[in-house]
């Protein structure tokens, strides 16, 4: 059985590959890389590489040739989805794990609508599949750790914010073992951390780091003067106010998050929050 891993320069397809090549043989393990100057930590891996981009069909077409299983690592490019879908039919590809989004009914910053779009294009191909449902990454708050880190301040715009996290390695290994297994027939896991209020994400924070922290409620204004302080990019200043403020949205879902079909994915729980965010810094 010849499994190949998509995006597989990316942190989740080489979180998947890391899991992968422990339990099965490499010769039947290939990695699809956009760039062929980017092969080469692969390829001394002992990874079969092919090449190919999601924009070009025909790279597609051949790049996927022989191969039995798909773990379709989505990118947020909307319509080149469907080239990887159309590349797996002709060549027969019997079963796909996609990378789609946790309640893609609700609002996910518009990311549910090309995940949608694509789980339907996967659904008419009549391939086999498992739409891996995954919920936000805990290093969507990298840059709050890292301030935190370097200055002892936790600035809050939304305390009671929630949201539902996970390590991205544990959303990688739990895609690798679903492309692996011969039993796992559903057609959607629901792959949802635990959720957490901004205010215990804080106070993690502090046991991660094992020191006291001034974790304060902060205006929007006050929130960007003390990310500027530190140096903290315009980008992550941004991406990290916008998730504290979505977080407040009480249709976003995550107040339902429950870990238990995760962690019996799995097979083990889920790494605790202290711990996750100690292993981010």
């Amino acid at each position: 059985m010849n499994i190949m891993v998509t995006g597989a320069t990316g942190e989740y397809g080489n979180y998947a590959l890391q899991y992968l090549k422990k339990v099965m043989p490499k010769r039947n393990l290939y990695a699809l890389v956009r760039d062929p100057q980017n092969t080469t930590k692969i390829e001394q891996m002992g990874i079969n590489v092919r090449i190919g981009d999601y924009a070009n069909l025909d790279s597609l077409l051949s790049a996927f040739h022989g191969i039995d299983r798909l773990l379709f690592v989505s990118t947020p490019t909307p319509e080149i989805q469907k080239n990887v879908v159309i590349a797996a039919k002709v060549n027969g590809i019997t079963y796909i794990a996609y990378t789609s989004i946790y309640r893609p009914e609700l609002n996910k910053f518009g990311l549910e609508l090309n995940h949608r779009q694509t789980e339907k294009w996967i659904e008419e191909s009549g391939i086999r599949h498992t739409f891996l449902r995954n919920d936000w990454y805990l290093e969507v708050n990298q840059a709050m750790f890292d301030l935190a880190a370097q200055t002892q301040q936790f600035p809050l715009l939304a305390k009671d914010g929630i949201l539902s996290y996970a390590l991205k390695r544990e959303y990688a290994e739990a895609g690798a073992k679903i492309i692996l297994a011969d039993n796992y027939d559903g057609p959607i896991a629901n792959l949802a951390g635990k959720p957490y209020t901004y205010r215990q994400l804080a106070k993690a924070t502090e046991s991660a780091l094992d020191q006291k922290l001034n974790i304060q409620d902060v205006t929007k204004d006050e929130f960007n003067f003390i990310m500027r302080q530190a140096n903290v990019s315009p980008q992550f200043q941004q991406v990290t106010a916008l998730y504290q403020e979505y977080s407040l949205d009480t249709q976003n879902g995550a107040a339902e998050a429950n870990s238990s079909e995760f962690e019996s994915i799995l097979g083990h729980p889920l790494t605790s929050l202290p711990d996750a965010i100690k292993s981010l810094l």
